[in-house]
């Protein structure tokens, strides 16, 4: 049993998944969901997100720098609280306010160049 264990973490290693489960920023299982980057299109993303409701349903990100990609700001707020849906309540519903749906046209970025989302986990 031990042998088969040591194989399946090897291999696990071996492709960077394990890594990635138990360190860094952006894994999944890092204990929280404030200061979390990311990377999309070769651009590097510093996405926070908070609860706005006493339940922890509702919830806002900020993409710091936006103003580097729109496009890849709007992805990373999107991976972000799909990350936050799914490990506080299971599942990756959102009923978006303010989502990355937007044209990039019409996105609009706070006064310290942060590109907000806002959405509710519907989710259970």
């Amino acid at each position: 049993m031990r042998t088969l264990m040591l194989i399946a973490m090897l291999g696990l290693a071996g492709c960077g998944t394990l890594g990635s489960l138990s360190s860094g920023d952006s894994g999944p299982f890092r204990g929280g969901f404030r200061g979390a980057s990311n990377e999309v299109d070769g651009v590097r993303f510093r996405t926070r997100v908070s609860a706005t409701s006493e339940d922890a349903r509702s919830f806002a990100t900020a993409t710091r720098s936006a103003g580097r990609s729109l496009s890849g700001a709007l992805e990373a707020g999107r991976v972000r609280a799909v990350e936050y849906c799914i490990t506080r309540f299971g599942g990756s519903d959102i009923d978006w306010a303010l989502g990355p749906d937007r044209p990039v046209e019409e996105v609009a970025l706070d006064e310290s160049g942060a590109l907000v989302l806002t959405g509710r986990c519907i989710t259970r």
